[in-house]
């Protein structure tokens, strides 16, 4: 696959056909343009050929969304990271009219290195859990170290083996 050839604006290709029109050698124009000999020459050619300056259309698909709007997704989920990208697609869809895909906006936010992530189960703690815990310490805490020399302490797993546990997904950026 050859390299990608640079767009010259359309206000430089005019600007050059209308220097070689009044009988300027490429050189001279391409010191006047401020572009090489050889792209003064495919300008001209291409001139010959469709009697036009104009870039021609890309190939492939067009963006579904714009710069401004990918940025106007990542700032959503920055806010709520726990938005799914269904919903971002319909918000999406709604602010700018743009129909799109849920997996549309999951690539966007790849892109930003947002990825899909399950929260850490945490243990809710009211005040009246603090002052429990607290007073449990309290009490352990004046213990004799022969007490503590017969504790065995265990690290424990929760394994689930119907359904779920309610886990919850949210994004999370990596670095």
């Amino acid at each position: 696959m050859g390299r990608k050839k640079s767009e010259i604006s359309n206000g430089i290709g005019e600007l050059t056909i209308c220097h070689w029109k009044r009988g300027s050698s490429e050189r001279k124009i391409g010191e006047i343009v401020n572009v090489s000999k050889s792209t003064v020459h495919n300008i001209i050619s291409k001139y010959k050929k469709t009697k036009s300056v104009k870039n021609r259309p890309r190939t492939g698909r067009p963006r579904c969304f714009t710069e401004r709007e990918e940025r106007w997704i990542v700032r959503k989920v920055i806010c709520n990271p726990k938005t799914s990208a269904v919903k971002l697609t319909s918000k999406a869809q709604q602010s700018f009219n743009e129909s799109a895909k849920p997996e549309t906006v999951r690539n966007i936010l790849r892109k930003y290195n947002f990825h899909g992530r399950v929260a850490r189960r945490k243990p809710f703690l009211s005040k009246a859990h603090r002052r429990a815990r607290l007073e449990f310490d309290k009490s352990y805490i004046k213990k004799l170290p022969e007490f503590w020399n017969s504790v065995l302490f265990v690290d424990e797993s929760k394994y689930i083996v119907n359904g779920s546990d309610g886990k919850q997904n949210g994004m999370a950026k990596t670095q």
